[in-house]
Formats: C-alpha cells, sequence, structure tokens
C-alpha cells in the first residue's frame, strides 16, 4: 500500500486528487504504528509466559527509575517518597521498570505544565503500594477501569497526531497481573488530578 500510494504521490495529478492520496499515506503510517504497538504487547504476553521471578529490591528499581525520568525530562520536576528499607519482592525487575515507563508516560502527556508528578511507595499489610499522581485532566465519568483494556484511549477525538490505543496501561496491567499484583486509575479527590495505584505482594 505504502509503495503504491507513494508511485501515485509522483504521478502528474491535480492538487483536489493529491488531498486524497496525502490521507492515505497517513492512514498507512496510522496502521503501520498500530501494528508496532500490537506487536509490543504481544511480544510481552510472550516474554512474561517465559519468565522466572528472582527477588529483587523495589525501592532500588523505582529509585533508579525516577532518577533516569530526571535526567530524559530536565524541565519536568519528580517527587518520590519510598521507605528506607529495600522492599524485596519476588519478579522481574526489568518488568516492574517497564510498568514504570507506561504510568510515567502517561502522567506527562496529561500533567498540567509546570506541575510535578509525585510517587509515593509504602506498605500495607504485606503489599508494597506505589502511587503516580499528576494534576491535569481528571478521569471521564466511568472510565477508571476501561483505561487498562486494549485499544481503548480517553483522548479527545482529533487531539493528536498519532494513534492512541491503550495499550501502554494495557500493558502495565499486565505486567502488575504477572507479579500477582493490581493497577487501578482514580481521580484525586480535590478534583485536580490523576491517580494510578499500582498493588504488589511482598514475600511473607
Amino acid at each position: 500500500m505504502r509503495s503504491s500510494l507513494e508511485h501515485l504521490s509522483l504521478q502528474p495529478i491535480d492538487s483536489e486528487a493529491m488531498k486524497y492520496v496525502d490521507r492515505a499515506q497517513e492512514g498507512v503510517k496510522r496502521l503501520s504504528l498500530i501494528l508496532a504497538n500490537m506487536s509490543e504487547a504481544t511480544r510481552l504476553e510472550e516474554s512474561l509466559n517465559n519468565s522466572d521471578a528472582d527477588q529483587f529490591p523495589l525501592t532500588k528499581v523505582v529509585s533508579g527509575c525516577v532518577a533516569g525520568y530526571q535526567m530524559t525530562y530536565p524541565q519536568k520536576h519528580f517527587t518520590l517518597k519510598q521507605p528506607d528499607e529495600p522492599l524485596m519482592m519476588l519478579g522481574v525487575p526489568e518488568y516492574i521498570a517497564q510498568l514504570l515507563d507506561k504510568l510515567i508516560s502517561n502522567a506527562l502527556e496529561f500533567h498540567t505544565p509546570e506541575t510535578p508528578i509525585n510517587l509515593v511507595l509504602r506498605t500495607q499489610a504485606k503489599q508494597a503500594i506505589l502511587t503516580v499522581e499528576n494534576k491535569g485532566p481528571l478521569l471521564p465519568e466511568n472510565m477508571s477501569e476501561q483505561i487498562f483494556e486494549s485499544m481503548v484511549s480517553v483522548r479527545p477525538a482529533g487531539t493528536q497526531e498519532k494513534p492512541h490505543l491503550g495499550l501502554g496501561l494495557y500493558i502495565a496491567r499486565l505486567i502488575a497481573a504477572f507479579h500477582g499484583g493490581t493497577i487501578k486509575a482514580s481521580n484525586l479527590g480535590d478534583g485536580s488530578g490523576v491517580m494510578f495505584t499500582l498493588t504488589l505482594p511482598l514475600p511473607g
């Protein structure tokens, strides 16, 4: 499809017809990105099925990721509160980092400029609870669960240049489930933004 459209665009056609060629080319680009995103999710599902879990310090993974985000996005502000103890858990640290990447990417996209993205890691009843909070638009009503499904987006139609399929949060949920945990989203009580809460079991 792409090569045919490129060949057609080189032909002597009028400007009105060229508009349709340009739209078709944009459609091909969108389809290519959709396939790439779906392939990422499929590869992850296959990898999870063949992964072996080991013990690792959750606090070290989280702090390392946050330090990396601050270096990658120097104009943004991240805060992190977490225990001094390492919080050893059973799982795959690389996948936890990938999960956190998805949550931070989502927070960066929706946060109000000049406001921080706040992370808090704490323990409760042999569970690690990590929250990622950003100021910005609220979740639409009844969408707090649906946003973790594949092919779901809460972005207004026509406001993005690239297709967003909700695959980032879908992948986050896959990784949480692999570790025996859960992930949920909710609006902040004061109506100023959104918070994602990741709950992971700790060894007894």
